[in-house]
């Protein structure tokens, strides 16, 4: 893939209303993952497919004492730098595919860091030597042992069943045999935006042996939880499919 013919080009809009228009981004998922990372004061972080810049910016709100973006689409990238002009907050963003040269991203950049994300990245590599590749950026990015690599994907075991996630604003639809490197398509709809995005399945063994493979010696899966805030806007029987069978889990590995 080069910066030309990303999927997400035009999305940059669409990505940042999500999270307002779409619930379960905001008060399930984002909590979740922030949850996970926990306290990134004074820390260094780089923001592998970082998209608008979503999460980038959320981080360095969290005080973070630097943070980087990285993403292969032109289109994100570009929204991101506005943003950053706008509202400055000290973030880098740059061009990079993370699924090529893993080995020379990080010294390209000419730092390391403490802590390395990716939201809904590893979805999105085609081959199993792609999902590796991104893993293995995240270990050459990483400054020492101990530091983590934080990582939203799609949920090996999400729900096949039709309409699962329609209160959610989406469905998601894969061949009725999954394998690994599976074909997975997200439609959604929000807020008047109609998103249909491909990725790629991936099974709990294809990823522990992606990221064994890339370096990391540890690795815990984590399931999404809903922050108090969803009670408020929602009662719980809506949220009860997604904390059942989420879409997404997030997993942490550790240098």
């Amino acid at each position: 893939m080069n910066h030309a013919d990303s999927q997400f080009d035009a999305l940059a809009d669409a990505y940042e209303d999500s999270i307002e228009q779409m619930p379960f981004r905001k008060h399930i998922e984002m909590h979740s993952v922030l949850r996970v990372l926990g306290d990134t004061g004074g820390l260094r972080v780089l923001d592998l497919g970082c998209g608008s810049g979503l999460y980038t910016r959320a981080i360095a709100q969290r005080g973070a004492r630097r943070v980087m973006g990285l993403d292969v689409s032109e289109g994100m990238i570009d929204y991101a730098r506005r943003r950053e002009d706008r509202t400055p907050l000290g973030i880098g963003y740059r061009w990079r595919d993370a699924t090529r040269a893993a080995d020379t991203i990080a010294d390209d950049l000419g730092e390391r860091f403490d802590l390395v994300t990716a939201i809904y990245v590893l979805p999105y590599a085609p081959t199993l030597h792609g999902l590796t590749s991104i893993c293995r950026t995240a270990f050459h990015a990483l400054s020492a042992p101990g530091d983590r690599f934080v990582a939203a994907v799609l949920n090996p075991e999400f729900a096949r069943e039709p309409g699962w996630y329609r209160n959610y604003g989406m469905e998601l639809s894969a061949p009725p045999a999954l394998y690994e490197g599976a074909p997975v398509h997200l439609h959604a709809w929000f807020g008047g935006h109609i998103l249909d995005l491909d990725a790629f399945y991936w099974s709990r063994e294809a990823h522990e042996r992606a990221f064994a493979e890339a370096g990391f010696a540890q690795l815990r899966w984590h399931a999404p939880v809903l922050a108090e805030s969803g009670r408020e806007v929602q009662p719980s029987e809506f949220w009860h499919n997604y904390l059942h069978c989420p879409h997404a889990m997030i997993v942490e590995a550790q240098r």
